[in-house]
């Protein structure tokens, strides 16, 4: 998951198809709540299914991210590297890395992964949850990567610490996260309800502080830090802006 183009859960067109599946998470959703993690992640893992095929097309990712992550990986990833792109999608970021880098790849979607495995046979892609920890067979990694996919962490702190976990001393992470930020239509409150075509799921955003935080009590020092356009929901015109994060395990 690279982000979350809202309009391609509603239609192309901005125009919404007839509502299916959980009403009562629905119901939920529209009184200003949140899914459970577990309504959550079955909501997120379907809708990101339905447009896996049409993912890229819908949302190319790399062009609104300003090359954010291309820079970022041709800094850090050297020869040797092993890197881990959590919330993968269809393995947009790391396709063109060298056949000598080790990638893993996670995601929810087996649609998604299976793209991703298409894109990259020599890669290694796994259904995992990053409320989970990473799995210590996995390996430990030099650089990471969870870009977009933390917009539906509602555990910012344990989910930091388990990408922390994963990395080497002195690996790189680049994280984006939806940042909270009074006076920013779409951005003031800490839960986002959407009602997609299909399940109701729920956008968290954190503040800069909140962040910071965690990025601490997990172990990481931070390198650097952009405020900067995310994804665009096209049916509302809006731009979501993200707190791009770059950081380093102590």
């Amino acid at each position: 998951m690279l982000g979350f183009p809202a309009e391609a859960f509603l239609g192309g067109c901005g125009t919404p198809e007839p509502e299916r599946g959980n009403s009562a998470a629905r119901a939920l959703a529209r009184a200003g709540g949140t899914v459970s993690r577990d309504a959550q992640e079955a909501g997120v893992k379907q809708v990101y299914g339905e447009i896996a095929s049409a993912y890229e097309a819908l949302f190319p990712a790399l062009h609104r991210y300003e090359e954010r992550v291309e820079r970022f990986l041709d800094a850090v990833v050297a020869p040797s590297a092993r890197v881990l792109d959590v919330g993968c999608g269809p393995g947009l970021h790391t396709r063109g890395l060298g056949a000598s880098i080790a990638v893993v790849g996670t995601d929810l979607s087996e649609e998604m992964l299976a793209l991703a495995r298409t894109a990259r046979p020599g890669g290694a892609w796994h259904a995992h949850s990053y409320h989970q920890p990473i799995p210590s067979e996995w390996g430990r990694f030099t650089v990471a990567l969870a870009i977009g996919c933390l917009d539906f962490c509602d555990d910012l702190p344990r989910v930091l610490k388990h990408l922390a976990e994963a990395l080497e001393p002195g690996g790189k992470l680049l994280f984006t996260v939806l940042e909270r930020r009074p006076g920013l239509e779409g951005h003031e409150a800490p839960v986002q309800p959407i009602q997609t075509a299909g399940p109701a799921v729920t956008l968290h955003l954190y503040s800069f502080e909140e962040t910071a935080r965690a990025v601490t009590a997990a172990g990481l020092l931070p390198r650097a830090y952009a405020h900067a356009p995310g994804w665009v929901q096209l049916t509302e015109q809006r731009t979501m802006w993200f707190g791009w994060w770059e950081v380093e395990r102590r």
